[in-house]
C-alpha cells in the first residue's frame, strides 16, 4: 500500500526544460481560453495559468510546442505533480540566463552619445530584467529607470532624469507596438515601492498623460531610438 503514491509520483511527468515566463496583455490568456474550448478541449486544458503582473499586465508561463511556445495550463501542472507557484518558481529560474553584463544590451541612440538597454534576442529570455529589477537598478548605478514592453521578444529599459532621452525611448516604444505582429502595450513601467507601476505613454497626437507623475506624453517630431 505504501508504494502506490510513489509509483504514481513516479509516472509523473518532470516540467520541460523549456518552461519560462510571460509578460503579456491580459487578452492572451482569454484568448487561448477561448481557442481550446472551440477546439473541445475541458476547462483544465484551457486554463492557462496566469496571473497579474502589473496593471494592464499578466504573467503567464510557457512550454515549448513546434517551432514556438504555448501556454501552460491546469492539465500541463496536473501531469507535473506540481502547483502554480511552483512552476513559476521554476520557471524564473530558468529566464534568468538572460541576463548579464551585455544583456540587455547597451544600445546608443542613433547620431546621439545617450543610451538606452535592449535585450530583442526573440530566444524567449528577453524579459528576465523584469524579474530583477534590482540588477537593472546596478546597471542605471542606482539612478531611476523605466521599462518598455512594447512587443513580445522585445524589453527597453531607460534611464529617466533626462526628458529627451526618455520621450525617445517612448515613442521609440510605442512606434514597435504599432507595427508589432505580437504587441503588448506601449507603455513604460517604473520600479516603485516593490512594484512595477505605469509611469509614461508616447502618443502621437500630443494629447496629455491620463496618469499623475506620467513622464513622456508629447514625443518630438521624428524622434526613435
Amino acid at each position: 500500500m505504501l508504494a502506490l503514491p510513489l509509483l504514481l509520483a513516479v509516472a509523473r511527468a518532470a516540467p520541460p526544460a523549456g518552461l519560462l515566463p510571460l509578460v503579456d496583455r491580459p487578452g492572451l490568456p482569454v484568448a487561448f481560453s477561448q481557442a481550446a474550448l472551440s477546439e473541445g478541449r475541458d476547462e483544465a486544458a484551457a486554463t492557462p495559468i496566469c496571473r497579474p503582473f502589473a496593471e494592464d499586465l499578466v504573467l503567464c508561463l510557457t512550454v515549448p510546442e513546434g517551432d514556438g511556445a504555448r501556454l501552460v495550463t491546469r492539465t500541463d501542472l496536473g501531469a507535473w505533480g506540481i502547483e502554480p507557484p511552483d512552476a513559476e518558481r521554476l520557471a524564473l529560474a530558468a529566464v534568468a540566463r538572460g541576463l548579464g553584463p551585455d544583456r540587455p544590451q547597451e544600445v546608443a541612440v542613433q547620431g546621439d552619445p545617450r543610451t538606452y538597454l535592449l535585450s530583442a534576442e526573440g530566444d524567449g529570455l528577453d524579459q528576465a530584467a523584469l524579474f530583477h529589477p534590482d540588477l537593472l537598478a546596478a546597471r542605471f548605478r542606482g539612478r531611476p529607470f523605466a521599462v518598455a514592453l512594447p512587443a513580445r521578444g522585445v524589453l527597453l529599459a531607460v534611464r529617466t532624469g533626462d526628458p529627451e532621452l526618455e520621450r525617445i525611448v517612448a515613442v521609440g516604444a510605442r512606434r514597435l507596438w504599432e507595427t508589432a505582429e505580437e504587441p503588448i502595450t506601449p507603455v513604460l513601467y517604473a520600479w516603485r515601492e516593490g512594484a512595477w507601476q505605469p509611469w509614461a505613454e508616447a502618443r502621437p497626437d500630443g494629447a496629455p498623460g491620463d496618469r499623475p507623475g506620467d513622464g513622456p506624453t508629447t514625443p518630438p517630431s521624428g524622434a526613435a531610438p
